[in-house]
């Protein structure tokens, strides 16, 4: 099982810029044959407070993104707002390798005005079970009791860590590990540049890769 994960660059409300740089990324992560894609939190569109508008996007963002999936084979996993009646879910997705949406994960760790989600769900793959949690959801106690219910074989968190807390140092990193621990499963993290930055964990929480800034990591696992 063979996953690359894409610190990508995104612009706060440029869809086609960031457009431009999630095919471009996407592309050249081809090169090295992943099974999984794995792209940051609300990474087409950006997020600032409280600018929903880019919730607007979620049938456009999903109609190019299983497109790409299905014509390359793979599966995609990235974060998007999505609309939901009069509120707005953070929210990432598995996209199969045949442009299917397998798994949507709503964020729980949220301030007011996001809908949050509610529960962790698992999607089967040839590799095992997957799951996704969204950044701050890695620290939530909720998630924990959810992840080690649903026994995920591996875990993928799109994240967006600020900049203006700098980068990710040593102890951001072991608190990441102490949490990966906790869930007990392979888990994969990708933030944002800047500032960037992407780990990727055994069960045991022990980091067996990373990468800095927009550096993309591609890690090949036992599944």
């Amino acid at each position: 099982m063979k996953v690359a994960l894409i610190p990508m660059r995104v612009e706060v409300g440029n869809f086609e810029t960031n457009w431009r740089e999630f095919e471009r990324r996407f592309n050249e992560a081809l090169m090295d044959e992943p099974d999984f894609v794995v792209f940051p939190e609300y990474c087409l569109t950006g997020f600032e407070e409280w600018d929903f508008s880019g919730a607007g996007l979620y049938d456009e963002i999903l109609g190019r993104v299983t497109q790409l999936a299905r014509e390359a084979g793979v599966y995609v996993v990235f974060g998007l707002l999505e609309p939901y009646k009069n509120c707005v879910y953070n929210s990432a997705l598995l996209i199969g390798r045949n442009g299917e949406v397998l798994l949507k994960h709503r964020k729980f760790q949220e301030p007011m005005k996001f809908c949050t989600g509610n529960t962790v769900r698992t999607a089967r793959t040839e590799f095992g079970k997957a799951a996704i949690i969204i950044c701050g959801d890695l620290y939530n106690k909720r998630i924990a009791k959810w992840v080690r219910r649903k026994r995920p074989d591996f875990i993928f968190v799109p994240m967006e860590y600020s900049p203006d807390y700098g980068e990710p140092n040593e102890e951001d990193v072991g608190a990441m590990a102490e949490r990966v621990k906790l869930l007990g499963a392979k888990t994969f993290v990708v933030n944002s540049h800047p500032p960037g930055g992407a780990w990727a964990f055994d069960g045991n929480g022990k980091l067996r890769a990373s990468s800095k800034g927009a550096q993309d990591l591609v890690v090949e696992i036992e599944p």
